[in-house]
């Protein structure tokens, strides 16, 4: 990701292609690149582990993720029973049904304490026998250690905002380093198409460096875009764009409640498998994976059955019932979702490679080894290079000689990527205060 530099007179005139906006854009990716690559390589580790999960869990918990097929399955008034039987302060809110015959029914249920605390958890059942496999809170396991550090790096709220600010300048960094290796005339094919396989270290580190994340550039830029749909500004951002724009069904949200009755603890709610027999006998899930979410209880909300939304390109459908009368509220299908669900359904298949299979998978995963392998050698070059005693930061360009094209276009990074405006705000901040505690100080 970043340019390698012999010196600092180098640094402040690079050889190939000089210019006012090659030198901006050369500035922006070697900053970018530098601060965010620690965190790019944590999220892109984790991100290829999270790629096979299915696999790996697979390996690691074959015995409660996985059952063996004999016959129909049980009623799923059974796993309520089961549930009520083993976890008796539990209560089930959401059971998720794969498609795939030897997979255990994943239940969630959450369990009030006595000091008023809730703990929420797993509980894997098997569906053909009847039992309950196994049962853990929702915050252990393998896979929710590595979507912690993924997502927050183990640290909340902050972590989440870091590892957002890192994805965007990821981007920003990608995009730069494209244009920094664009060809402006015929050129040799190796060096520029091809990685040269002799030479200085300089020339093969920065020639691994640049040339196979040019070829997955389009991947890494899908991957970290879609990325962001997760995340606290951006992700929530364009959530409520989506849904003031009419972009989310009716039902997503504002969801079909039941009738409104006074006393809930007078009623009594239909079991799971009448909420089953009208919701099969309205939209066909035979076949196909679904989730069935449970009121809470003490509100008028419904039962809904909503096919497996993670599989791309699935004919989806959900209903909503009644949970004292059995009455079918609504019927939705695919056909009912506006284009923008639609695309924003895409957004997490693609961003784990899952989209086509197999084949995405595995780009989704070299996609991240290369993403890590640029930010390592892009270290290494500025380490190895870097004049003593300085950063070895590209010679900072006069705001004066930059294009008035180049402004705008900081200015539609601010606010597309709000935490890459964020950034220059602070770093803008920073650089002005310097300035005035020590004037004379060179740039």
């Amino acid at each position: 990701m970043y340019s390698d530099t012999a010196s600092a007179s180098e640094l402040a005139k690079p050889k190939r292609r000089p210019g006012k906006i090659y030198q901006l854009v050369w500035r922006w990716h070697f900053w970018a690149g530098l601060l965010v690559s620690p965190v790019l390589i944590i999220v892109a580790i984790t991100g290829a582990l999270y790629v096979f999960k299915d696999e790996i869990e697979r390996l690691l918990h074959s015995e409660t993720l996985f059952v063996e097929p004999g016959g129909s399955a049980v009623p799923h008034s059974t796993l309520e029973s089961a549930i009520a039987a083993e976890l008796p302060e539990a209560e089930l809110h959401y059971l998720s049904v794969s498609k795939e015959p030897d997979r255990a029914w994943i239940a969630y249920v959450e369990t009030h304490k006595a000091d008023g605390a809730e703990e929420t958890s797993y509980v894997y059942f098997d569906p053909y026998k009847g039992e309950i496999l196994g049962h853990h809170p929702s915050d252990e396991g393998f896979f929710r250690v590595i979507l912690d550090i993924h997502r927050r790096l183990m640290s909340g709220t902050i972590g989440r905002l870091v590892v957002e600010t890192a994805t965007c300048w990821g981007i920003v960094s990608v995009l730069s380093g494209l244009y920094l290796w664009w060809p402006r005339k015929k050129e040799k094919i190796k060096g520029v198409w091809i990685p040269r396989s002799r030479g200085s270290k300089r020339t093969l580190l920065r020639d691994w460096h640049t040339i196979p994340g040019v070829y997955l550039s389009f991947f890494l830029l899908a991957i970290m875009g879609t990325g962001l749909f997760f995340t606290n500004i951006w992700g929530t951002g364009l959530r409520i764009g989506t849904a003031l724009s009419g972009g989310f069904p009716e039902f997503y949200i504002s969801p079909p409640k039941s009738a409104h009755v006074e006393d809930h603890s007078l009623q009594t709610r239909i079991s799971a498998d009448e909420v089953w027999k009208t919701a099969n006998d309205a939209y066909s899930y035979e076949g196909r994976g679904y989730g069935m979410e449970f009121p809470h209880h003490d509100t008028d909300d419904a039962f809904s059955i909503t096919t497996d939304i993670s599989v791309p390109f699935a004919k989806l459908g959900a209903t909503f019932i009644d949970q004292y009368t059995g009455e079918l509220l609504l019927v939705a299908t695919s056909e009912d979702l506006p284009f923008m669900s639609k695309v924003l359904l895409l957004f997490y298949p693609i961003h784990v490679g899952s989209i086509f299979g197999l084949g995405t998978k595995i780009l989704a995963v070299l996609s991240c080894l290369i993403l890590i392998a640029m930010c390592v050698t892009g270290i290494w070059m500025w380490w190895r290079r870097r004049p003593s005693g300085a950063t070895g930061a590209p010679r900072k360009t006069p705001p004066k000689t930059a294009p008035k094209w180049m402004a705008w276009l900081t200015i539609a990074l601010a606010v597309l990527l709000p935490t890459v405006g964020a950034s220059l705000l602070f770093i803008g901040l920073v650089s002005w205060i310097s300035g005035k505690i020590r004037p004379n100080r060179a740039a």
